[in-house]
């Protein structure tokens, strides 16, 4: 729900009305071992890659707690939102170029087969994510670590939505999507409604789902993108 506030503010400011249904919610992950021991390894990491704002935010509690960062850890943020959590706790991030993704991410000079082999590298990442960037990165040479701290559950649907007028529908994730799907139990609407989307891969997913309106893709994954 939180993550929404920006995007909601610019669709105002450009004269629509941002209607909030949030299709995840964020919950800690239970089982912290793994960021434990990450935090214990510090000064043994070369790399630590924040997938989202959410994985800055459920980390570095932990992380600082009882230390500041070692100055040869190199951070990487996926995207600018992440970038500027982690400038909120003071820490500067490096951040790939457009469209912030993953692919976007494996394309840094820093990424490179000629940079990587060898260095420990940790991922702060939600629950289930996207397996391209750790399988790439070990193709590579390198040394990766998951650290999985949040995972992302499909809320209750509110009772209000059934009575709303839905002009465009906005989705950020595949598993959004198909949460949004899920909630509203599949109803016709949903496919006969235009679909403004973060990427390409969740355009394929909405194809599948069988939207038959126009799918429109973001030329940046982000906020301003959308």
């Amino acid at each position: 729900a939180h993550q929404s506030e920006r995007l909601c503010q610019l669709i105002e400011a450009a004269g629509g009305q941002p209607v909030r249904l949030p299709v995840i919610e964020i919950v800690e992950s239970a089982d912290k071992s793994a960021l434990l021991d990450s935090q214990a390894r510090l000064d043994e990491l070369d790399i630590a890659i924040f997938i989202s704002a959410n994985a800055v935010e459920k980390s570095l509690p932990t992380l600082l707690a009882q230390r500041s960062l070692p100055p040869q850890l190199q951070l990487i943020a996926v995207g600018k939102r992440t970038a500027e959590t982690l400038k909120a706790w003071k820490l500067t991030a490096l951040c790939p170029a457009p469209p912030f993704n993953s692919e976007a991410l494996l394309a840094m000079p820093q990424m490179q087969p000629t940079a990587v082999p060898g260095k420990q590298i940790v991922i702060f990442r939600g629950e289930g994510g996207r397996e391209l960037l750790a399988e790439t990165l070990r193709q590579r040479g390198a040394i990766v670590h998951y650290v999985n701290v949040y995972q992302r559950v499909q809320p209750p649907t509110p009772a209000w939505i059934a009575d709303t007028q839905i002009d465009i529908l906005t989705a950020s994730s595949v598993e959004g999507l198909q949460n949004l799907f899920a909630m509203l139990d599949e109803q016709a609407w949903l496919r006969q409604t235009p679909l403004v989307v973060m990427s390409t891969r969740i355009r394929s997913e909405a194809q599948k789902l069988g939207v038959s309106a126009p799918i429109l893709v973001a030329p940046t994954a982000s906020d301003d993108g959308l």
